[in-house]
């Protein structure tokens, strides 16, 4: 009988998160960013706005690839299916660590173009809705998405550096973000491992119950700068919108789209 409970709220806890999960962050938020001695990574991962969302429980259907990544290499993060928080991890290295999360390919239905619009304007692709009716596609479509997920944490120091986790869409530190924060960070974004120019990105930032959003682009040489404040949680977002592969496999998607988010938070100086 629990376990027909359990599964009962796994799969109500499902449906609630497909169902809000459209042109919705994804990203990685543990408890503690910075832990120190034997304590573990207690981690939900949420889908939702603005630091808002819905916790997602492990699930291969979001956990295609988790690993932790460190100096001394790199880690598969095992979960049980339906754990809220998802993630528990019991052992990292000293310095710096990096959770890796990528989800497997979902779906999304459009039942008008004017939603899909309003997407893709804020991810920054202002005539993709033109695009889609010079293609003489429906305004009832599907689009493919897929998600991929970093997150910063420390272990009694702040030592070492970001991990490129050849992931098909990322963003890297080239600076370490948790030292000197009195000097600016470049964060770099790739697509295919290649460089991702004059690019949208998002940066929300929450501190003492003040929320704040920004927008950037990344430069000719696809990174851009930033100033961390101290004792800081933030998470930086950004989405890559391509041509579907309209083929039957995948609903015949007319679009799809990959979004890559960081969280981190920053230490007080």
């Amino acid at each position: 009988m629990k376990f027909y409970i359990k599964r009962l709220i796994f799969i109500i806890i499902i449906s609630s998160i497909s169902k809000n999960s459209l042109s919705h962050e994804f990203w990685i938020d543990p408890e503690n960013y910075h832990l120190s001695n034997d304590e573990k990574v207690i981690a939900n991962i949420f889908i939702g706005e603005n630091f808002e969302g819905s916790p997602i429980p492990f699930t291969k259907e979001y956990f295609k690839i988790s690993f932790l990544h460190s100096k001394d290499g790199k880690s598969k993060i095992k979960g049980r299916l339906g754990d809220i928080p998802a993630l528990n991890i019991k052992k990292m290295s000293k310095g710096l660590n990096v959770i890796q999360i990528e989800s497997v390919t979902k779906y999304v239905e459009y039942q008008k173009l004017v939603k899909f619009e309003i997407f893709a304007r804020e991810k920054g692709y202002s005539n993709l809705a033109q695009k889609h009716k010079e293609n003489n596609y429906p305004e009832n479509f599907f689009e493919s998405y897929k998600r991929y997920a970093k997150s910063l944490i420390s272990l009694e120091n702040f030592d070492g550096k970001d991990i490129d986790t050849n992931m098909d869409f990322e963003l890297i530190f080239l600076d370490n973000p948790l030292k000197n924060l009195n000097e600016s960070k470049r964060i770099l974004l790739e697509y295919k491992n290649k460089i991702l120019t004059d690019h949208k990105v998002s940066i929300m930032s929450l501190n003492n119950g003040y929320f704040r959003k920004e927008y950037l682009r990344t430069n000719e040489v696809g990174y851009f700068d930033y100033l961390f404040k101290e004792n800081t949680k933030y998470l930086i977002e950004s989405v890559v919108i391509i041509e579907g592969s309209n083929k039957k496999k995948d609903n015949y998607a007319k679009w799809h789209s990959l979004w890559t988010s960081y969280t981190l938070k920053t230490p007080n100086k």
